[in-house]
């Protein structure tokens, strides 16, 4: 059993309470943005892991059934984007990432409509068969719903990667972004081996993807939480001066 899949979900539903416990409190729209991005990651890998189990525990099975795949196919590629959209909203104008969560959400209603009612039954099995378990990409959809993915997973991963670095680039003291852009790179190749018909190890690219990410966010707050009670102790330093 893979259990790679449940891992990642465990630590992705714990990220989606940190976020959105902290939408709460500083209300910034990057973080209900990121918050419903990982509330879709948390599905896909928890997917995955149901997959993996019913194809383990049940050997004429091939795990996926179309409902599950289907899902799984139309949450991924929009995921990516809208994780692309919070950073572009943290890091550059507001208007930069508006447009490209508009842009997201504009190019997700299509795929969900065709994703949603393409027939993939024969195609799914010789894909689970092709590849020897549930590691399957996108082969099992037509090519009218796979040419959506590029379109959200090529620009949200260069926002997710470039922008780490770029905030890197800008303040070397925030080294917790070189982890984030570690995180965003290896799902990001896992998923163009996949795209391009090997999908093997995507699930630990994916799981060390997932522990990368998650370790620079929380060093990222531990960092802002720092800054404010250094800012706050020199303000308190200053008016006991006076």
């Amino acid at each position: 059993m893979n259990y790679f899949p449940l891992i990642s979900s465990i630590i992705s539903a714990i990220f989606v309470i940190l976020l959105a416990i902290q939408y709460h409190q500083r209300k910034k729209k990057h973080q209900i943005i990121w918050t419903v991005s990982l509330i879709m990651f948390f599905i896909t890998t928890l997917l995955e892991f149901l997959a993996e189990f019913i194809y383990v525990t049940y050997p004429s099975s091939i795990g996926w059934n179309e409902l599950m795949y289907k899902l799984y196919y139309v949450l991924t590629p929009p995921m990516v984007a809208l994780m692309g959209a919070g950073c572009l909203y943290l890091l550059t104008h507001k208007p930069a990432g508006r447009y490209f969560l508009y842009y997201t959400i504009i190019l997700t209603i299509p795929l969900f409509i065709l994703g949603l009612t393409a027939p993939v039954g024969d195609d799914l099995k010789q894909e689970v068969v092709n590849a020897g378990g549930t590691e399957i990409g996108g082969k099992a959809m037509p090519s009218y719903v796979r040419i959506f993915s590029p379109f959200f997973t090529i620009p949200g991963g260069i926002a997710i990667i470039g922008g780490a670095f770029y905030s890197y680039w800008l303040d070397k003291t925030r080294k917790y972004n070189l982890l984030i852009a570690l995180g965003g790179l290896f799902p990001f190749i896992g998923g163009l081996k996949t795209r391009f018909a090997d999908p093997t190890f995507f699930y630990i690219l994916e799981t060390i993807g997932t522990i990368l990410l998650f370790t620079g966010f929380v060093l990222s707050w531990e960092y802002i939480r720092s800054r404010k009670a250094k800012l706050n102790s020199r303000v308190r330093e200053r008016n006991e001066k006076k």
